[in-house]
C-alpha cells in the first residue's frame, strides 16, 4: 500500500523531468552552427565586423521517435543577436575572432500555454575562425572555427522554457567553399558540439547531461551579379541524446532542414534574409518556421 501512495508522485515527477529534458534539448541544442552565404570566404585582415540578426522561430508540438505527441504545446522565439569581431593576420593566415551576445524572449503557447514567457541576456559566445587555406582567384576557402558559449543567460529551474541553458558547450567546426562555375559556389561543412552539465534541472535541482551534437550541411550559392545572391542549405542534425541524473533519455536526434538565403552585398554593408524549417522531426519540438534578417559591416 505503501508503495501504491507514493508511485503515482514518482511517476509523475519523472515524466515531467523527461518532458523538461526534451524541452531543453530541442530549444537550446536543436541548431548547431549553421553556415550562412559568405561565412567560409576568408575576410581582409585588420578589419572590424559589426553585425545584428533578428531571428524569429516557431515550434509547434513535440515528437517521439517521430510520432507526434496527442498535446500540442507551442514555442515563439524571438531574439536579436549582436556581433563584434576584428580580423587579423597570424602566421600568415587569416584569423577572425569575435563575441556574439543574444537578447530575446521565449513565448509558450497551446498546451504550453500556462508556462511563463521567459526574457532577457542569452548565453554569451566566443569564438575564433582560422583559414589554413584561402584562394581569392579561384574562390577556394578552407575553414576552422571553434565556439565556446557560456551561461549567461536568463534562466530558473522553476519554469520549463529557458532562454539560457546553464552550462557551457563548445564547438568545432571545419567548413569548405570553392567555385564549381563562373556565378555559383559549393558550400559544405561539418561540425560537433560539446555540453557541459546542467546541474539545476527542475525544482529538485537534477543534473541534465548530454552527449555530443554533430550537423553536417551542404548547399550551392549563385551570384546573380556582383550584388544579389542566393543561397539553399540543406543540413542533417543527429546525436545530443541526454540523460538526468544518469538515466538515458533515449531522444537523440536525427533531424532533417534547410534554409534558403538572399544576400545584398552594398557600400553600406551587407542584408541577408533567411526561411527556413525542419523536414523531419524525431524527437522534441518540430520547427515550423524561422525567419532571420541580418546585417553585417565591415569597418
Amino acid at each position: 500500500m505503501h508503495n501504491q501512495l507514493l508511485y503515482p508522485t514518482a511517476y509523475k515527477n519523472l515524466v515531467s523531468l523527461f518532458l523538461l529534458a526534451v524541452l531543453l534539448l530541442v530549444t537550446r541544442s536543436g541548431h548547431a552552427i549553421d553556415l550562412n552565404p559568405f561565412d567560409v570566404v576568408a575576410p581582409p585582415p585588420d578589419k572590424n565586423f559589426f553585425s545584428a540578426a533578428l531571428i524569429h522561430s516557431e515550434l509547434e508540438g513535440t515528437y517521439t521517435r517521430g510520432d507526434k505527441s496527442n498535446n500540442t504545446p507551442t514555442l515563439s522565439s524571438n531574439q536579436i543577436q549582436l556581433r563584434l569581431g576584428r580580423s587579423y593576420s597570424i602566421g600568415g593566415y587569416t584569423g577572425l575572432s569575435f563575441v556574439q551576445l543574444p537578447v530575446g524572449m521565449l513565448r509558450p503557447g497551446g498546451s504550453a500555454s500556462n508556462s511563463p514567457t521567459d526574457y532577457g541576456l542569452g548565453d554569451l559566445t566566443l569564438a575564433t575562425a582560422l583559414w589554413p587555406y584561402a584562394n581569392r582567384q579561384t574562390r577556394t576557402y578552407l575553414g576552422i572555427a571553434g565556439y565556446l558559449t557560456l551561461p549567461t543567460g536568463s534562466y530558473s529551474n522553476q519554469q520549463i522554457f529557458n532562454f539560457g541553458a546553464k552550462r557551457v558547450s563548445g564547438d568545432i567546426q571545419v567548413a569548405y567553399q570553392t567555385a564549381l562555375s563562373k556565378n555559383l559556389d559549393g558550400m559544405l561543412g561539418i561540425d560537433a558540439m560539446w555540453f557541459g552539465p546542467n546541474n539545476h534541472v527542475g525544482r529538485n535541482n537534477a543534473q541534465l547531461t548530454q552527449k555530443p551534437l554533430y550537423t553536417g550541411q551542404i548547399g550551392p550559392i549563385y551570384h546573380i551579379n556582383p550584388t544579389i545572391s542566393v543561397a539553399a542549405t540543406y543540413l542533417y542534425v543527429w546525436g545530443a541524446e541526454t540523460a538526468l541524473n544518469g538515466v538515458n533519455n533515449n531522444n537523440a536526434l536525427q533531424t532533417h532542414r534547410y534554409l534558403l538565403s538572399a544576400v545584398a552585398t552594398t557600400s553600406k554593408g551587407r542584408f541577408m534574409l533567411q526561411y527556413g524549417t525542419n523536414i523531419d522531426t524525431q524527437f522534441g519540438f518540430a520547427e515550423t518556421r524561422r525567419v532571420i534578417l541580418r546585417y553585417a559591416l565591415a569597418f
